[in-house]
């Protein structure tokens, strides 16, 4: 058992930890919102995914898969490790509106499995249980967005 974690103990069990009731989550003061790229859906049928990096959020790189941001309206900048047209940049952008207290997953999709084009989707949204507790949201509170049109370049 290390130092730090003898020290937590300890003072829990003296009663001199005390935790705010809304604690920061990577540094964001209320809610949160999750952006979760890299896996592609397996339980969707319709239609056929590539897994995608996020190259930018908000003009920011992003070093893992899943980002934890403010809510609010971002611009992301996609771009897949497979083949894609070499006549055109391999990147996608996105403009999402993200709701507070939600779970958003991006892949890029593709009409046809031999396809080399592909444009990138949020195939599924799907509510923070720790965060809306913690906020007192409920589902119907917060109403996620339709799967936006992507805005490619």
């Amino acid at each position: 058992m290390n130092i730090f974690f003898r020290t937590l103990v300890a003072a829990a069990w003296l009663g001199g930890a005390s935790f705010p009731a809304s604690a920061t989550v990577a540094g964001i003061e209320g809610p949160w919102s999750v952006l979760v790229a890299g896996k592609v859906p397996w339980e969707v049928t319709d239609g056929y995914f590539v897994p995608v990096l996020v190259s930018s959020l908000d003009g920011e790189t992003p070093s893992t898969y899943s980002v934890t941001t403010k809510p609010g309206k971002k611009q992301l900048v996609l771009d897949t490790t497979r083949a894609t047209n070499t006549r055109g940049p391999s990147y996608k952008r996105l403009e999402l509106d993200m709701a507070p207290c939600m779970r958003y997953f991006v892949a890029g999709k593709k009409s046809a499995p031999a396809s080399l084009r592909w444009a990138p989707e949020v195939f599924r949204v799907e509510p923070i249980g720790e965060c809306m507790a913690e906020f007192k949201l409920n589902d119907t509170a917060v109403v996620p967005a339709p799967s936006p049109a992507p805005a490619t370049k």
